[in-house]
């Protein structure tokens, strides 16, 4: 089984998934990279945000909430 698709399958229920996904299109979108916006950071694709988020702790999951939030009015800089 793909990453994806244990993502979509099991991960549905974590916000910080869901937050990666919305900052990975926020990304494109804006015409930006994972590399680019974390240098100094093992934050190089989608995918290691979601490894980097998957067993996240109640703390980080309200983190994930709230910055999934910001990213829908976020304009791109």
């Amino acid at each position: 089984m793909t990453l994806l698709a244990l993502l979509t399958s099991c991960g549905g229920n974590n916000p910080c998934v869901e937050y990666c996904k919305r900052l990975d299109a926020w990304y494109d979108d804006c015409g930006t990279t994972w590399e680019a916006e974390h240098p100094n950071e093992d934050l190089s694709s989608v995918e290691d945000c979601y490894d980097h988020y998957w067993d996240a702790q109640p703390g980080r999951i309200r983190t994930c909430e709230q910055r999934t939030r910001e990213l829908t009015s976020q304009e791109c800089y």
